[in-house]
């Protein structure tokens, strides 16, 4: 067997992975952690963003990304390629949360998003 380089020591046993949006378009990551959080706070939206999540080959069914987003109006945060689940419609300054679960095909929503400030 090949000895990893730069193993990854995931969640729980590391931090969790934080990646950050731009203000519009396509949102496209690579999830490789157990526990990952993109952020969509720091950079507020000014237009639509589109969330595409692609899982690495050895993520496990199980995985969780957690998702903030904040927009300027009533920008949405719509599912895109691996991802199920409803679009988040903004509120001027506000701030949703929601999460998915990796389910060994796609990232699944797991609730409605709800408003944190």
């Amino acid at each position: 067997m090949e000895e990893l380089q730069n193993p990854i020591v995931k969640w729980p046993f590391g931090a969790a992975t934080i990646l950050l949006m731009t203000a519009v378009g396509a949102q496209a990551f690579d999830i490789v952690n157990n526990l990952t959080i993109v952020d969509g706070s720091s950079v507020v939206a000014t237009d639509n963003r589109t969330l595409d999540l692609t899982a690495d080959p050895d993520l496990a069914p199980g995985a969780r990304v957690i998702v903030k987003t904040t927009s300027t109006a009533t920008e949405k945060l719509n599912p895109g390629t691996g991802v199920k689940g409803e679009s988040i419609t903004g509120i001027a300054g506000k701030t949703f949360v929601t999460e998915y679960v990796y389910d060994g095909s796609g990232f699944v929503q797991t609730g409605k998003s709800i408003q944190i400030d």
